[in-house]
């Protein structure tokens, strides 16, 4: 094979792989927003992982943030709409978030060091929408590109699909998703604001179940991913088709 048929091969290869990873960001991207817009499913993660059990049994050991486990299922689910809409809008309002103590009395319901997790939170969503939002400007023009160069051979895109994602699923199961789902925690949060927090020391840790509630979320994440990643792949190809090409040998 000559030097520049192995160069063009290198180049759809890369054009692809760049094209799918957006594809699957794109997807993941809609699917968390769509997700959010129901409170991530809280109210049925409440009962199918029993989190009400859960609160009644850690939240009355927290002696800082009294009478929340008396609270009825709607409270602790308003809850965590507050926490949600808060982290959603760039943190603005967590220290706000307050529920009816037991003797009528307004508590917040966060502690200083949630908060700050919780904005940190906030930040890097905020920088994962930003890149959302440019990958949606670079989604066509590469869907164009695999176009112009036209696509590897099926072998070479299962290859590379499998060389990509096998790292991670061999992670995952050595490893475990909680070993996992901490270590993602120390690459992206800021090392002097702690994230774990203990259920019998915080309300918000027992409100959500962490990290039973991120996994079951995760799992919603991963099969919405699957589903809709292929219809922004073929989507985006079907707007490229429409694009003009021009030619090397056209003026």
């Amino acid at each position: 094979m000559r030097i520049e048929d192995s160069l063009h091969q290198c180049k759809k290869g890369l054009a692809w792989i760049a094209y799918a990873l957006i594809c699957v960001w794109l997807a993941l991207a809609l699917v968390w927003w769509l997700f959010s817009r129901v409170d991530y499913g809280y109210p049925l993660w409440y009962s199918v992982l029993a989190i009400d059990e859960h609160i009644a049994t850690y939240a009355p050991q927290n002696p800082k943030r009294p009478g929340f486990a008396e609270l009825d299922a709607q409270a602790h689910a308003e809850a965590f709409r507050a926490i949600r809409k808060a982290v959603h809008a760039h943190g603005e309002g967590l220290a706000q978030i307050t529920y009816a103590g037991p003797h009528g009395q307004t508590l917040p319901l966060l502690i200083e060091t949630e908060v700050a997790h919780l904005q940190d939170v906030a930040v890097l969503l905020s920088r994962a929408a930003l890149a959302s939002l440019i990958l949606v400007l670079v989604w066509l023009p590469a869907a164009w590109a695999t176009r112009r160069l036209t696509l590897p051979s099926w072998r070479s895109r299962g290859a590379s699909a499998a060389l990509l994602a096998t790292p991670l699923l061999l992670w995952l199961l050595i490893a475990g998703p909680k070993a996992v789902f901490y270590q993602f925690h120390i690459w992206f949060f800021p090392p002097e604001n702690p994230w774990f927090f203990y259920w019998e020391e915080s309300l918000m840790s027992t409100l959500m179940k962490a990290p039973y509630l991120f996994g079951a979320i995760a799992v919603v994440l991963v099969i919405g991913t699957a589903l809709l990643t292929p219809v922004f792949y073929r989507v985006g190809r079907a707007l490229a088709a429409r694009i003009p090409q021009r030619h090397p040998n056209e003026v």
